[in-house]
């Protein structure tokens, strides 16, 4: 069974998740396949994309009557709701606001950005990728990233290509935050690669690090996993994507019962150094999940004084921080907690003051 009919079995059985899936890995391999575009339009949650391929099936074959019914059913249901779906730009429409895009007046440029952005024209991803990469303005970069996650998977390919290859510092930020914006299982898998191979430890990280927080949640933790695991890449940097797990939890980015569980086997993992296993500690706190207190204290009595510290600085990334317990560990007989506890404390009271 090819990929396609694996995806179309899929839909017709309700997988939707699953269906979208394998239509997209074939949309991605086959960009001229009308039938994989017609079934993904029916598995697509966002009618801006769903309007998409449709719109490319109709590219593929102007008679082809599923898609045209399919069309004015979207646009109906969304005039029954009160929104338009933005009509694909025409070719002179595109030319015109490609050609604004290399403008120089900043407010030109962020007018055909988000012409382009509102029309979520895939024709638009390379220019658009091109412009988030060059341009030094701020708001010129925000604008480009959204009209990219906006367009949604066609932009994955090309944001992906470049990402691999990206030698800047600077510029790996753009692209990793786009990819971790985007829904869908071929920006997963994007970011999966990535996290496996990309040139530069920058983007391998960074990735790692916006994944924590991105639209992707618990299905992302496979890939944070494999980058906390993987010696290669640095103990710092791999401490604090520890530690954006923790955030993550916290803002309920990710589900709390799976990650903390994470959190746990990373910190009693004596394989890894040391430094990851205290930032584990230290995430259990800022998920302030009132199960993880009693762990956090243990922490307390561990023969290893840095992971002790670590306990108390857990306790103090509470929201809002436990401030009577960390009163209670000010008075231990451990000096190097007493110290720890008495300094947080200390802090807190002036920061409630200024």
């Amino acid at each position: 069974m090819s990929l396609l009919e694996m995806g179309i079995a899929a839909a017709r059985s309700g997988n939707r998740a699953e269906a979208r899936m394998l239509l997209e890995g074939v949309t991605l391999m086959e960009p001229d396949n009308e039938q994989a575009f017609l079934w993904l339009s029916f598995v697509l949650d966002e009618p801006k994309l769903a309007t998409r391929c449709l719109e490319h099936v109709l590219e593929l074959d102007p008679d082809n009557e599923q898609a045209r019914r399919g069309l004015s059913w979207l646009r109906s249901q969304q005039a029954a709701k009160g929104e338009v779906l933005p009509q694909r730009l025409s070719d002179a429409e595109l030319s015109a606001s490609l050609q604004a895009l290399s403008h120089t007046d900043e407010q030109t440029v962020i007018g055909a950005i988000r012409r382009l952005w509102e029309a979520s024209d895939s024709r638009a991803v390379d220019p658009l990728v091109k412009l988030l990469v060059i341009t030094k303005s701020k708001t010129i970069q925000a604008q480009a990233h959204a009209a990219l996650i906006a367009i949604g998977t066609p932009s994955v390919e090309p944001v992906l290509d470049r990402l691999m290859k990206e030698g800047d510092p600077k510029v790996a930020p753009r692209l990793a935050a786009v990819l971790a914006r985007i829904h869908s299982m071929a920006a997963l898998e994007a970011c999966r690669e990535v996290v496996k191979g990309a040139e530069h430890p920058v983007a391998r990280y960074l990735m790692a690090l916006y994944l924590c927080a991105s639209t992707h949640g618990d299905a992302a933790m496979s890939v944070v996993r494999d980058y906390l695991a993987d010696a290669r890449h640095d103990e710092r940097a791999r401490a604090s994507v520890v530690m954006a797990i923790g955030q993550a939890i916290r803002h309920g980015t990710l589900e709390a019962k799976q990650s903390i569980q994470t959190l746990m086997e990373i910190k009693e993992n004596s394989s890894l150094p040391p430094s990851m296993q205290r930032a584990a500690l230290v995430a259990l706190g800022s998920s302030s999940q009132p199960s993880v207190v009693r762990t956090i204290l243990e922490a307390t009595r561990d023969k290893d004084v840095q992971m002790r510290v670590a306990a108390v600085d857990a306790l103090a990334r509470f929201a809002p921080p436990q401030v009577a317990l960390l009163d209670k560990l000010a008075r231990s007989r451990d000096q190097a907690i007493r110290t720890r506890a008495n300094q947080i404390l200390d802090k807190l009271q002036a920061d409630q003051k200024s």
